[in-house]
């Protein structure tokens, strides 16, 4: 008799247990590139000497790396355990790959066009590769999270580490057709103003309601997920695009206190309901925050559009406060509108995702 054969259950779970870990290294890897990427646009705003081992570059690069061995594992893993390829390993292996072709694609358009913008075809083939293999990074810690432990809800940490990618990412395709960033030498990818402010007002909103409404959701509404969620990813942004910038750094406590009370206030209303009033109020509030919750940079996308056509970037505060007052009042309803539609889409998709457990 072997006495060291595992039972169907053990296997299951142990199988399921490398599949997250993978899951985790693939999302930690994405987390590093966006963090990179982000930094990145800071130095350049700043005018730092850039080479290729520059800090934000080594940052980019160490996570581009480190998604393309979870992916690895989780295709090897999978093949030998015998498993289905399910959606999530597939949608992780394509970004992946769109992520380690965006490398040789970069290279040859710098050598033939020397600079580029925030919005050229190499870095959209980047930001789209991390956007799909974080969320299927996402959805396969959800499926196989639910296999690995106890009870049927993620833990927090593991909340954070798949949802803060996701948001990253996607957060770099709004930012892409909405600052204006993207002009050459060769070519002129700068959105319209009016269409970058658009873009952005609609955008923002969005993402943040889904991510934030889907976090609290699949922490089974407890409340601090949410206001964890928050927090993570309002200190990548202290760390990527205010800290660099030496004029910022006294905006920091603004920064951090304006942006975790709007979290703190919706997490509080989920958790003390599970009306769909309450999810959608819930929506509402973070989405009015995108405008805070994207400073600094999101001041160039309005000051383009009022005419702020250059901001210095030691007057990058000064210029925010100024145009404060007079865009706040024209985004709220907008902004509460897309945070109300992003609730409701948050709520599809998590009852999507229970039914496929299921």
């Amino acid at each position: 008799m072997n006495y060291f054969k595992q039972s169907p259950a053990q296997s299951i779970i142990g199988s399921s247990s490398r599949f997250l870990a993978s899951y985790v290294l693939v999302s930690l890897g994405v987390l590093l590139a966006a963090g990179g990427g982000s930094w990145d646009i800071s130095n350049h705003l700043l005018n730092k000497p850039e080479t290729f081992f520059a800090p934000p570059h080594a940052v980019l690069y160490s996570g581009a790396g480190a998604a393309v061995v979870g992916a690895i594992i989780l295709f090897l893993t999978s093949r030998r355990a015998g498993a289905m390829i399910i959606r999530p390993i597939k949608l992780v292996v394509a970004g992946v790959i769109i992520l380690v072709v965006a490398g040789p694609v970069d290279f040859a358009w710098h050598s033939a066009f020397g600079l580029d913008g925030l919005l050229s075809p190499p870095h959209f083939v980047l930001v789209s590769g991390m956007v799909a293999s974080s969320i299927g990074s996402l959805a396969g810690m959800v499926y196989y999270g639910s296999m690995a432990f106890k009870e049927s809800r993620l833990p927090p940490l593991l909340i954070i580490i798949g949802v803060l990618p996701v948001w990253l990412a996607v957060s770099g395709i709004v930012d892409m057709f909405s600052l204006p960033f993207s002009k050459t030498d060769y070519f002129n990818f700068n959105p319209h103003p009016t269409l970058g402010v658009a873009v952005a007002t609609l955008g923002f909103p969005a993402v943040i309601s889904v991510l934030a409404c889907s976090s609290s959701a699949l922490a089974g509404r407890r409340f601090g997920v949410m206001t964890a969620v928050g927090a993570a990813f309002i200190v990548t942004g202290m760390l990527t695009s205010i800290v660099p910038n030496d004029a910022l750094v006294q905006t920091l406590l603004f920064y951090a206190a304006t942006n975790i009370i709007p979290f703190i206030a919706a997490d509080a209303v989920l958790s003390f309901s599970r009306s769909k009033i309450s999810l959608y109020a819930a929506g509402a509030i973070v989405g009015l925050a995108f405008f805070t919750l994207y400073y600094p940079l999101i001041t160039y996308t309005y000051g383009e559009a009022l005419g702020r056509t250059t901001i210095w970037p030691s007057l990058i505060a000064i210029t925010y406060f100024e145009i404060m007052g007079t865009v706040m009042p024209l985004m709220v309803a907008p902004a509460a509108a897309m945070g109300i539609l992003g609730a409701a889409v948050s709520a599809k998709l998590v009852s999507k995702n229970k039914a496929l457990e299921h």
